[in-house]
């Protein structure tokens, strides 16, 4: 990050407007397979920080951005066979709820080797509010995933996904500062991402890496590209 934006960002650390998108999803092709069976997993997610640029007393100037690393969850019970009910939240993010179909090869309780393909499309929002009250706001979005993957034996699966997101952040100041006060900044955000992972089962435990590279665009805000890790742990039933 440059010294400037540093500076600024520390500057408006006291009342500033922060909110994170979600990089790694950890989200594999293979559904969970018969009703009810399920896997639940904690992560250690890379995100991006996004903080509305104030510092010329408006809420036009787009957003500054930092890459961090953001705790989170992610949740899968099938409803049958080939569809997973999905939830996944990462932290000061939108937790989001959808669904996932799997229309090529066996599901995870079938341990069979082989391609892996499915969809997934998830949607949600959260309002939120800072310590002093000072901001609040809504973040809302929706995400079209589609995976494959590679189930080398029932140990070990390879995956990539390849995601097309969208995300709406709505929200009011009340501040001390009458420049500032009032204002409501509306901010749209679109997010391409290729991941790629590698799961790894010792029944009923997993733990999964993946590496994303992802394109950002924010209204009114420069486009950015990084790449992002993460690591999951988790369990099925």
């Amino acid at each position: 990050m440059k010294l400037f934006d540093f500076i600024i960002l520390l500057f408006l650390s006291g009342c500033a407007t922060k909110y994170i998108l979600p990089g790694n999803r950890f989200i594999t092709p293979e559904t969970q397979g018969s009703f009810f069976l399920g896997q639940m997993e904690y992560q250690q997610a890379g995100a991006t920080q996004l903080t509305i640029d104030t510092s010329n007393g408006t809420v036009d100037d787009g957003v500054l951005t930092e890459d961090v690393i953001r705790s989170g969850f992610l949740m899968s019970n099938s409803l049958f066979d080939s569809f997973d009910f999905v939830w996944s939240h990462t932290g000061e993010s939108a937790s989001m709820l959808g669904g996932k179909y799997q229309f090529l090869g066996g599901s995870r309780s079938g341990n069979t080797a082989g391609p892996k393909a499915s969809i997934a499309i998830l949607a949600g929002g959260n309002d939120y509010e800072t310590d002093d009250k000072a901001i609040k706001f809504n973040l809302g979005g929706t995400e079209y995933i589609a995976l494959y993957g590679y189930r080398l034996n029932p140990a070990v699966l390879t995956y990539s996904s390849f995601s097309y997101s969208t995300y709406d952040f709505k929200g009011t100041i009340n501040s001390s500062d009458p420049v500032l006060d009032g204002l409501t900044p509306k901010l749209q955000s679109r997010l391409i991402t290729l991941s790629g992972g590698l799961e790894l089962t010792y029944s009923p435990f997993i733990t999964k890496l993946e590496a994303s590279y992802q394109q950002l665009q924010t209204s009114d805000s420069e486009d950015k590209s990084s790449f992002i890790f993460g690591y999951s742990f988790g369990f099925n039933w």
